[in-house]
């Protein structure tokens, strides 16, 4: 199932991908995106304007990609921050204390295998980011006894820290929106979430099971309405606080997520690149499923049981796209246990490193949301949606130069963009025309990556 080549190369071969900027709503930024506490830049500090230039990838870089990329892997977690996992590794901006709502610091003590799962939707981000100052996790629900304030050391979690040691690490990787799972996940394939931006008012479900999107008419999701250009200031200049960010709810209505947006797979499909979905159990992640006329159309058969991932692997079917979610028990998301989470993403990427196609293969591991979790790094606020705190990101591939702390800005898009760079495809929106496209993490002239074959751990007993 690989995709045919020759043509688009001769067809694609000379695109150039040009220097963007991140264009927002009129008004000014609440905070630019530096750091905030522990060391780096404060609100105005940090760089100037609302957001990162995407960084331009030279006609070289690019065709090296196209003859080196043949598969791309996107595997999306749930909910974890960067310094939750990756706060003490070396050479990255992490951090090992953290700020109350009140500015006093305390430590991120040292994580359980199972943790308590704390609030992390959309109006929370907004909440706990406090204008660039990131202080706030202590007024989450479930937060109020420093819940949010603990961190994984490279014991618990020695996969993910190989993977980042031997590979590359991504530390300024942030979610999409402010929260929660399921815009984030529209994200993932659309570069947009067509105004959605939390899916947990109640009596939101409908008559049937929780959210089966464009199959139960009754549901609904919170959006924002369609604003005028002085609403959309509005809105803006109440994200830039944690009290303020209680008056965006008025210009939020509830919508059936049911929506028929351009998502990446129509380009996919529309250009002959072959893809799949590999969709683990987990009600509130079936971004496609919310995509009416992939639902409802032939599309839909490339949405499959997370299952055949490793079958297809192992039988040289992994198609030239892939999107990989877990099931939600090993998912990462709390309290399951992040030992046997870890462990899914072990048997997943040990597959694809015993594979043929491993020699043109790069993953990208990241998590949907910050989950409540505690992290330093102030996003850059580019438009009514985002960004959303920091995430984890590994970039898994023989090509990436090894042991790599990548610093420039990403987010979900960033992957999007780089599938459309390499696969020659156009941009969805304005978040992936803006993006970084990625590629200049890589080394298409070195030596290639040999695999590595990691071990499963013996998981602790559940609480």
């Amino acid at each position: 199932m690989r995709r045919q080549r020759t043509p688009r190369l001769r067809r694609f071969g000379r695109t150039v991908a040009l220097a963007v900027t991140w264009v927002v709503v009129a008004g000014a930024c609440s905070w630019t995106g530096g750091s905030g506490p522990n060391g780096s830049p404060r609100p105005g500090e940090g760089p100037s304007g609302p957001g990162p230039a995407a960084t331009s990838t030279s006609d070289a870089q690019l065709a090296l990609a196209r003859r080196r990329i043949e598969h791309i892997v996107f595997i999306v977690k749930e909910n974890r921050t960067f310094d939750t996992y990756f706060g003490t590794f070396p050479g990255a901006d992490g951090a090992t204390k953290g700020r109350r709502c009140d500015g006093t610091e305390v430590p991120l003590v040292r994580a359980k295998d199972s943790t308590a799962d704390v609030e992390h939707h959309f109006l929370p981000g907004i909440r706990v980011i406090n204008g660039g100052q990131m202080n706030c996790f202590d007024t989450l629900w479930n937060g109020k006894q420093l819940q949010s304030y603990v961190q994984y050391h490279r014991d618990q979690i020695p996969a993910y820290w190989a993977y980042a040691t031997r590979f590359g690490l991504a530390d300024r990787f942030f979610s999409s929106v402010f929260g929660a799972t399921v815009p984030e996940h529209l994200w993932t394939v659309a570069a947009q979430s067509d105004r959605f931006v939390d899916n947990e008012m109640p009596g939101g479900y409908g008559p049937g099971l929780p959210r089966e999107f464009c199959d139960d008419r009754r549901e609904r999701a919170q959006s924002f309405r369609i604003l005028t250009e002085g609403q959309e200031k509005d809105v803006f200049d109440l994200e830039g606080g944690f009290g303020t960010a209680p008056g965006i709810t008025r210009f939020m209505t509830s919508r059936w997520p049911c929506v028929d947006v351009r998502v990446l797979p129509d380009e996919l499909q529309q250009h002959a690149i072959s893809w799949r979905y590999y969709r683990g159990d987990n009600n509130y992640v079936q971004p496609l499923r919310m995509i009416r006329h992939v639902r409802r159309g032939p599309e839909w058969s490339h949405v499959v049981p997370e299952t055949e991932f490793i079958p297809d692997v192992k039988a040289g079917r992994l198609p030239a796209v892939s999107w990989l979610v877990p099931p939600l028990a090993l998912s990462d998301h709390p309290p399951a246990s992040v030992c046997q989470g870890e462990n899914w993403t072990v048997r997943a990427m040990n597959a694809l490193m015993k594979s043929p196609d491993w020699k043109d293969t790069v993953v990208v591991v990241t998590w949907d949301d910050f989950g409540g979790f505690y992290d330093h790094v102030a996003p850059p606020h580019v438009d009514l949606y985002g960004f959303g705190p920091r995430v984890p990101a590994l970039i898994v591939s023989p090509w990436i130069r090894p042991g790599t702390v990548v610093h420039s800005t990403f987010e979900f898009a960033s992957v999007l963009k780089m599938i459309e760079h390499v696969f020659g495809l156009p941009a969805l929106g304005d978040r992936d025309r803006a993006a970084s496209d990625m590629l200049d993490a890589f080394d298409f002239t070195q030596h290639p990556n040999p695999s590595l074959i990691l071990p499963e751990r013996d998981c602790p007993p559940a609480p």
